[in-house]
C-alpha cells in the first residue's frame, strides 16, 4: 500500500487518496472535498496524514460487496472449472463481503452439504442457496430439467449449448434480483447467465466457449456476452476469439498455481483425468514405434486405460504436487478440447522438462523454448530418452519452464491484477467512508 509523505505549513490532518491505476496522489485539507472526490471516483486507498513529531497515520480501507453465482458446490476443488470459480471467489472474499449464490439440488445444483456450508461460511462468506427461498421447483425449472434429463439419455452433449433451458431457467430471475440488489459487483461463471441483469458492473468468467462446440446461436452468445462489463477468460485462445468477433473488453486470467521448486528426477510421467479427450492423447502416444528407455508412469484416472509395456500406471495421487516430485519430464499429449490444460501450468510451475505434442500447450503464450513441441508419437518417445540420458538438457529444460512461469503465469501476479481489474470496476458502486477527523485512532508509524 503507498503512503503520501510531505511536509505540510498547516499543523493538520491531511488526506492522501493514492489512485492505484495511475500512481497519482491527490492531497486534501478538507475531509468534506476529499469526501466529494471519493464519491466521484472511490478507486483509492484513503490514508490520513498527520504533522507531529513522528508521524502519525490510518488507513481507511475500501470494501466491496460482492455476489458470485456458483451453480454447484465449489468444494472439494477437484477439476479445472472448480478451481477457476473458487480462485474468483477468494479473491471477491479478500476484497470484502462476499456472497454465494448456487443451488442444493438440480438442475445444476450439486455437491452441498451441511458440513461444507458450515465449512465455506467460517471461511467469511455468504451462503445462500436457490432452495432457501423456492424449496420446490418452478415450472420453467422442471421443464429444463427434463430437457435436459432428455438429451442425457441419449448421450448427445452437443445440446446443452449457450441458451439451452436446462442452464438457462435453473435460476429465478426474482430470487436473483433479490439476491444482487445491495451489490458492488457481480460474477458470473459460464456464459448461461450472462443475461442475468444486475444493478452494478458484471463479470462473465468465461469457463468455456459454447458456441465451439455445442449447438449454439452464435450471435445471441456474443451479444449476450457483449451485456457484460467484463469478461475474465483463461485461455489466450479465446481472449484472440472474442476480440476477432468485436468483443473486446477482456482481462486473460489463467489458473494461479504456486511455484515450487523441487528436485529433477529421472522419470517420465503423464497426468490426467480419464476423459475421452485423454484418452485419445494416450493412443496417439500408443502408435510410437520408438523404443522406450523407460516406462512412463501416468497418473490420475488416465492410468486404467495405459495398457501394455510402455506404461506404468499409478492411478489417483495424493497432493497435486505428487506427479512433478517423482517426474522430472512430463508428457502433455492432449490436443483436443478448449482452454487451457491446467496440467501444463503446473508443470511449469514445478520447473519440469516438458514434452509435448503440438496443440497441446493451448491458451497460452508461445513458448519462447520453454518446452519441446513434437509431431509425432515416435518424435516424443525419441525425446524423453534424449532427455533421460541428459541430465544438463533435462536441468535446461526445467529452468526454461520456470523462466517461463515468471514471465506470464506468476501465481501471485495474477491474483494480484484479478484484485485489481475487481477494485477498479467496483470502484463505480463502492460508498465513501464516513470520517470524523476528531475521532481519529491513529497508529504510530515504525
Amino acid at each position: 500500500m503507498a503512503h503520501a509523505w510531505g511536509s505540510f505549513d498547516a499543523g493538520m490532518d491531511a488526506y492522501a487518496l493514492y489512485h492505484p491505476p495511475s500512481s497519482g496522489v491527490e492531497i486534501w485539507h478538507d475531509v468534506a472535498e476529499m469526501s466529494s472526490a471519493l464519491q466521484i471516483n472511490s478507486n483509492y486507498t484513503v490514508v490520513v496524514i498527520s504533522r507531529s513529531p513522528n508521524w502519525l497515520c490510518e488507513e481507511f480501507v475500501m470494501t466491496i460487496r460482492s455476489v458470485i453465482l456458483l451453480p454447484y458446490c465449489p468444494l472439494p476443488v477437484n477439476t479445472g472449472g472448480k478451481r477457476e470459480m473458487w480462485q474468483c471467489a477468494e479473491t471477491l472474499r479478500s476484497l470484502g463481503h462476499c456472497r454465494i449464490l448456487s443451488a442444493a439440488r438440480k438442475p445444476v445444483g450439486t455437491g452441498w452439504t451441511p458440513q461444507i456450508i458450515s465449512q465455506i461460511r467460517a471461511e467469511g462468506y455468504e451462503v445462500v442457496l436457490r432452495e432457501d427461498d423456492h424449496p420446490y421447483p418452478s415450472l420453467k425449472m422442471i421443464l429444463g430439467f427434463l430437457w435436459g434429463s432428455f438429451f442425457t439419455l441419449l448421450s448427445e452433449g452437443r445440446a446443452f449449448g449457450h441458451a439451452n433451458p436446462y442452464h438457462r431457467w435453473a435460476f429465478p430471475l426474482e430470487w436473483w434480483q433479490k439476491h444482487t440488489t445491495d451489490a458492488d459487483l457481480v460474477v458470473i461463471p459460464y456464459s448461461y447467465w450472462a443475461y442475468l441483469p444486475t444493478p452494478c458492473p458484471k463479470v462473465l468468467l468465461l469457463l468455456d466457449l459454447w458456441s465451439n462446440t455445442t449447438w449454439s446461436n452464435r450471435s445471441r452468445e456474443a451479444r449476450e456476452i457483449s451485456g457484460c462489463d467484463l469478461v475474465v477468460v483463461i485461455s489466450k485462445d479465446e481472449e484472440i476469439y472474442l476480440h476477432a468477433r468485436n468483443i473486446l473488453h477482456t482481462h486473460w486470467s489463467p489458473p494461479a498455481v504456486p511455484r515450487s521448486n523441487i528436485p529433477c528426477p529421472t522419470t517420465v510421467g503423464l497426468v490426467g483425468s480419464g476423459s475421452a479427450v485423454n484418452r485419445e492423447g494416450l493412443e496417439w502416444l500408443i502408435k510410437s514405434t520408438t523404443k522406450h528407455f523407460q516406462r512412463f508412469r501416468v497418473y490420475g484416472g488416465l492410468a486404467k486405460y495405459a495398457k501394455g509395456d510402455m506404461f506404468d500406471p499409478v492411478g489417483a495421487y495424493a497432493d497435486d504436487q505428487q506427479p512433478y516430485r517423482e517426474c522430472g519430464v512430463i508428457l502433455m499429449t492432449t490436443t483436443l478440447g478448449m482452454g487451457v490444460q491446467i496440467k501444463s501450468i503446473e508443470a511449469l510451475a514445478a520447473g519440469r522438462a516438458i514434452i509435448a505434442r503440438r496443440g497441446a500447450m493451448r491458451g497460452i503464450p508461445p513458448g519462447e523454448g520453454a518446452w519441446i513441441e513434437v509431431d509425432h508419437p515416435g518424435d516424443m518417445v525419441m525425446a524423453a530418452n534424449n532427455l533421460l540420458t541428459n541430465s544438463v538438457a533435462r536441468k535446461t529444460l526445467g529452468i526454461r519452464a520456470h523462466e517461463y512461469y515468471e514471465r506470464h503465469l506468476n501465481s501471485n501476479k495474477i491474483r494480484a491484477d484479478m484484485a485489481s481489474v475487481f477494485t477498479s470496476l467496483a470502484g463505480q458502486c463502492v460508498s465513501a467512508p464516513e470520517i470524523d477527523p476528531s475521532t481519529h485512532d491513529k497508529r504510530r508509524m515504525q
